[in-house]
């Protein structure tokens, strides 16, 4: 299959940048994941790479051909949009084959494509019915399958599960994953949700300000965030975030802000005798909880805190507790909970903080 290259590519409306030196490769196959908050520019990208809005400078590449300038029709691309976009008065088939028959593709080439998709997509036993007989994912497979006959070269997919409930986005996370790895279309899908762009792309893109923050597989983004933001964008639950500064107690790098202060696993070269700002970031999952009493002193690698919520969620629960001035939320998945008012001690393992400069930035 063909590989999308972007060579660096910028767009702005008027005086106003929405996207800065946008530059990657899409490998042959891959699904590449754009996700990043509202106004981040990622949306942007998807319609300048179908042809719906022009470039401002830089070049777009589909299988090595130059396709910056050509118009939307030209590009072999096929994009299923958020709002499925199919048309009411037309059966299935009908949605299904109407791209092939202004193509004027012969009519025994159509029934074999719509019977294709329709087997693929389980769609077979709702060909002759209208949109409106269709449940929500069966009309977003719909306009997958309106994508699949075109047979195209790219797939582009713009937040396609953004109007399904819970439970049908995760059916549906599913069903896309698994048709992509079959047919090995390249792949460029947009989204907001995090889960959606951890638990489908082969590599995910985070945009913010139309800037690109990282490149990577989802568990490398996870695990060594580069900045704040990514940190902050890539996980559930989000990371927990303090502000304080770095000293040496005794030869030790700590981590000291106010009622907390954290022992680390390693020196880091901006300390060099003085304070420096920083923010200390920790997973959830990472920190780990005992119940303690508010005259004991933690443990020299752990903060006492104050319970002030539990969300249990069956397998998994957050508790929230007060530690000093900042809040820490820490997922537990087993034992006795603690109760809201209850004294606990959180620990906070050396080797498994993140911290970040005053700019944003992970300190190596």
């Amino acid at each position: 299959m063909p590989s999308v290259t972007f060579d660096h590519v910028y767009k702005r409306f008027g005086d106003t940048r929405v996207i800065e030196d946008f530059d990657l490769t899409v490998a042959d196959g891959e699904l590449l994941v754009l996700v990043g908050g509202s106004g981040s520019g990622k949306s942007t990208i998807l319609r300048m790479l179908a042809g719906l809005e022009p470039v401002t400078s830089g070049t777009m590449r589909i299988d090595n051909r130059d396709v910056t300038t050509l118009p939307s029709r030209e590009r072999d691309v096929a994009m299923v949009f958020q709002d499925y976009a199919l048309y009411p008065h037309m059966t299935v088939r009908e949605n299904l084959s109407l791209g092939l028959r202004l193509r004027k593709v012969p009519r025994q080439e159509i029934d074999r494509r719509v019977e294709w998709a329709g087997s693929i997509l389980e769609l077979a036993p709702l060909l002759d019915r209208k949109p409106k007989q269709l449940s929500g994912g069966q009309r977003q497979r719909v306009a997958m399958g309106r994508a699949m006959v075109r047979e195209p070269l790219v797939f582009l997919f713009d937040e396609p599960l953004s109007n399904l409930d819970a439970g049908l986005r995760a059916q549906m996370r599913i069903e896309i994953g698994a048709l992509q790895r079959r047919l090995k279309t390249t792949t460029v899908y947009v989204t907001h949700d995090q889960v959606e762009a951890m638990t489908l792309g082969d590599r995910i893109v985070v945009l913010a300000d139309g800037r690109i923050q990282q490149i990577g597989q989802p568990i490398e983004l996870y695990r060594a965030p580069v900045n704040r933001f990514v940190a902050g964008f890539i996980g559930t639950p989000q990371m927990n975030f303090v502000e304080g500064h770095l000293g040496e107690e005794l030869g030790t790098t700590m981590f000291i802000a106010d009622g907390a202060r954290v022992k680390l696993a390693r020196t880091f070269p901006m300390v060099s005798g003085s304070s420096a700002s920083v923010t200390l970031g920790v997973r959830p999952e990472d920190l780990l909880l005992s119940t303690s009493h508010s005259s004991e002193s933690p443990a020299p690698d752990a903060l006492l805190g104050r319970v002030v919520l539990v969300e249990r969620l069956g397998g998994t629960s957050h508790v929230h507790c007060d530690v000093g001035a900042h809040r820490l939320m820490a997922s537990v998945s087993h034992g006795a909970l603690p109760q809201v008012g209850d004294h606990v001690a959180v620990r906070v393992p050396s080797d498994r903080v993140h911290l970040f400069a005053a700019d944003g930035r992970a300190l190596p």
